[in-house]
């Protein structure tokens, strides 16, 4: 069978654990030699003898893909509104590893990788990269919180930021309830996102789960120079939310530039069916630039920046809200495709910068969280009014340096990074009139991450690519000792060293099989290790949003050790000219899962507040399948479906903290296991979609229903809830007029009253908004 041919049928993915593909990879994976199970570079490739004279190797990082055609970028940069491949895009498939560009086809060769575009952007009116991964139906086993509409925590077969990465620039979140790992990256602004579910790449550092987001890059144009733009704008009617974006491009045969400009303004949404007003007010802004100049015939560099300015944030759910938030973002990708020393070499440098300040002042909080209004009264005589307020600051900045070889059936790539974080925040509660003794810190903190991996994918036979992976890590991580307004050296209080160091590592195996007659059959297994983020390790009481009950303070722990991952993925899929359908199952053994052990339990559900520390727990499981179909019934009318489930469970829950002085965790002897929190319930999302069949592609309609559970396996110990089922449904459409494309929809058609069962339970509660009409339209010239 021809390697082109092995290719296409492996590029279809999400695979069953069933017997018989098990099996298979089983008895293939034991006649292989131990020579042959070296590292990987995750994907198949057509082999060097197979490529024309002097065409590149396969690009595998960031670096633009350079095309034979007359423009290179078209897709991304929007030159043609009208693009049946763009319009295909707006309400995307529920597989799209396919449709990757080929410089970024290879890291989606994981088991149950998903692809999503920024043309859903568009047609799903979304807000930041997580927004967009959760409505795409292309995205399996994804969930988000919404804290407010623009701001998402993105969560990935059930976990979240410190064990699911945002690579590209390697976002991280400078506080974990007021800011998110893509809650600052419009949704417009990435070219495309990769979800890696699971162990199976080494390049992006310590993680089990990872997002790899791509900017915008630059255009190119083989004809001489060319200039083009896109105007757009889309107004929804609940919480009178506007957005609007102004985006310019152009370039020549050797260099390229994209600026874009955007503005989001929003007010308080109102729930569903006679509910109430949620105070999630919001203002944003945000600046992006793309330039590219291609050094030589094999060497180029690219230049991403990305301002963002947002206030007048309202969180409803947490303790305070946002006066202002600051993020400076920039990243360097230089990529040779000569070097001398290898088949490819590719650098990437990155920069990224928040700042925010907030408080509890806003007349809608005392309004959403009446509790907040007792809690912060004067406690001394002469005292003034109480309140709280925060300010922030983090940075991540790094490198990545790659040299990838290739043979005619084999990959191998080598590489090096270095990844630093540094973090402060201050929660000052103004209704202690002791200034000495009255902020509750993350301390000026940081982590240096030296890492080095290699990956390797082997065509074993016609029919059986294998790929695997190794990375070993050096993380050194320490805090600040002495803080402003905490009476005490903070290492007293710890009794032990704030400085600590963790020696990590992480391999990975994985096989995809054609099976012949549109079927494929794939399997992983995978180990990796992550240290404890800054905030597990340094909070010091602080006010930040985690379990579900919302107001909850944290205390963090230097001696928490790494956790360390073990997976297995199965599955299978089959697909053709006119079905697309897969099944993939996965389990995952999770050892000094951290965790939560409350110490300081509300008296009621409502009550104002909830002390928690951070906590290892020996054994820790998460467990469950992602399954989709697409069905082409006639060239009019297609029918999809997706369904996901995850189960999570803490098998060793009785060792408290360190930290709480109590003789159980929460307190609790008599509950050995109980299930994780903050784990969604399962989700189907069943739909059609009508368009036109005719060439032109002029308008499409798609009718959705979301079909979430009951969510009955709760932390009961950790004061969470249950929260009833629930089905929504929304109506998208799109009519384009040649360069001019409108949108129209309907969200929310029965005006539902409901919340997500992670979302917060502050105060008057934070539920879903009602029904909302929305419209749009982008005109590109």
């Amino acid at each position: 069978m021809p390697h082109q041919l092995i290719i296409q049928r492996l590029r279809c993915r999400h695979w069953f654990a069933g017997p018989l593909a098990v099996s298979l990879l089983i008895v293939n994976s034991l006649s292989i030699s131990a020579q042959q199970f070296a590292p990987q570079m995750q994907a198949p490739w057509a082999p060097a003898a197979q490529r024309p004279a002097g065409a590149a190797p396969l690009a595998l990082g960031h670096a633009p893909d350079h095309a034979a055609d007359d423009f290179r970028g078209a897709d991304d940069a929007d030159t043609a509104l009208a693009a049946d491949e763009r319009i295909a895009k707006l309400f995307g498939q529920v597989d799209q590893v396919d449709d990757l560009p080929e410089g970024r086809a290879p890291l989606a060769r994981s088991p149950a990788a998903d692809a999503v575009f920024r043309d859903e952007a568009l047609g799903r009116r979304t807000a930041d990269v997580g927004d967009l991964l959760r409505r795409s139906k292309a995205a399996h086993g994804v969930t988000i919180q919404n804290r407010t509409p623009i701001v998402s925590d993105t969560r990935v077969r059930g976990q979240r930021v410190g064990q699911v990465l945002a690579s590209g620039s390697y976002w991280a979140p400078a506080r974990m309830d007021l800011d998110t790992m893509m809650s600052k990256i419009d949704s417009r602004l990435v070219q495309d996102s990769i979800l890696i579910k699971g162990p199976y790449a080494t390049r992006y550092g310590p993680g089990f789960r990872f997002v790899d987001l791509e900017f915008l890059q630059s255009p190119r144009y083989f004809d001489g120079y060319e200039g083009h733009g896109a105007t757009s704008a889309t107004y929804s009617t609940n919480g009178e939310q506007v957005y609007g974006r102004q985006s310019f491009w152009g370039g020549a045969e050797d260099y390229g530039f994209h600026i874009s400009y955007g503005h989001r303004t929003g007010n308080d949404y109102e729930t569903g069916q006679d509910g109430f007003f949620i105070p999630a007010s919001y203002k944003s802004r945000d600046l992006f630039v793309a330039l590219g100049v291609d050094l030589s015939d094999n060497e180029s560099i690219e230049f991403n920046a990305l301002r963002l300015d947002q206030t007048d944030l309202e969180f409803p759910g947490l303790v305070t809200d946002l006066n202002f938030l600051i993020t400076d973002g920039y990243e360097v990708t230089y990529s040779n495709d000569a070097p001398g020393f290898a088949d490819r070499f590719t650098a990437e440098v990155w920069y990224n910068r928040t700042r925010f300040e907030g408080d509890t002042k806003r007349p809608g909080k005392a309004r959403q969280i009446p509790s907040l209004v007792d809690a912060f009264q004067p406690s001394f005589l002469g005292a003034a009014d109480g309140y709280t307020v925060t300010d922030g600051d983090a940075l991540s900045a790094g490198y990545r340096f790659e040299s990838t070889f290739l043979t005619c059936d084999e990959q191998i790539s080598v590489g090096t990074d270095m990844i630093y974080l540094n973090q402060e925040l201050n929660e000052y509660d103004h209704f202690d009139p002791d200034p000495n003794d009255n902020n509750f810190p993350i301390p000026r903190s940081d982590a240096l991450d030296l890492g080095v991996y290699l990956e390797r994918a082997l065509q074993y036979s016609e029919t059986l690519l294998l790929t695997t992976g190794v990375r070993m890590d050096g993380v050194f991580s320490d805090s600040r000792d002495i803080v402003q307004g905490v009476p005490e050296p903070l290492s007293v209080y710890e009794e032990s060293r704030l400085d600590q160091q963790f020696l990590l590592g992480a391999a990975y195996l994985t096989a995809d099989r054609d099976l012949g007659a549109g079927w494929s059959s794939n399997a992983g297994m995978g180990f990796a290790m992550r240290q404890p983020t800054l905030t597990e390790m340094y909070a010091e009481y602080t006010f930040i949003g985690s379990l579900q009950r919302g107001l909850t303070f944290l205390d963090g722990d230097p001696k928490l050790r790494p956790e360390r991952l073990y997976q297995l993925d199965a599955g299978l899929q089959y697909c053709d000219d006119a079905v697309q359908m897969g099944v993939h199952g996965h389990h995952a053994w999770i050892e000094n899962y951290i965790t939560y052990d409350v110490f300081d339990p509300a008296g009621t559900i409502d009550g104002f507040q909830q002390g928690a520390s951070f906590v290892n727990t020996d054994l820790a499981t998460l467990s469950g399948f992602e399954t989709y179909a697409q069905l082409e019934v006639t060239s009019m009318l297609s029918l999809f479906g997706v369904l996901t489930f995850v189960e999570g469970r803490d098998h060793s829950r009785l060792e408290p903290s360190r930290h709480t002085g109590l003789d159980y965790r929460s307190d609790n002897s008599t509950v050995e296991e109980e299930p994780l929190p903050g784990i969604a319930p399962m989700e189907a999302r069943l739909g059609c979609l009508v368009q036109d069949p005719s060439p032109e592609d002029r308008w499409g309609v798609e009718f959705m229903a979301r079909v979430v559970d009951n969510q009955d396996r709760i932390a009961a110990t950790l004061q969470e809830i249950e929260t009833p089922g629930f089905t929504v449904y929304n109506i998208r459409t799109y009519q384009r007029y040649g360069t001019l494309l409108v949108t129209a929809g309907v969200e929310n058609l029965t005006d539902k009253f409901y919340r997500e069962h992670i979302d917060y339970r502050s105060g008057l509660g934070v539920f879903r908004p009602g029904v909302s009409f929305y419209f749009g339209g982008e005109l590109t010239y």
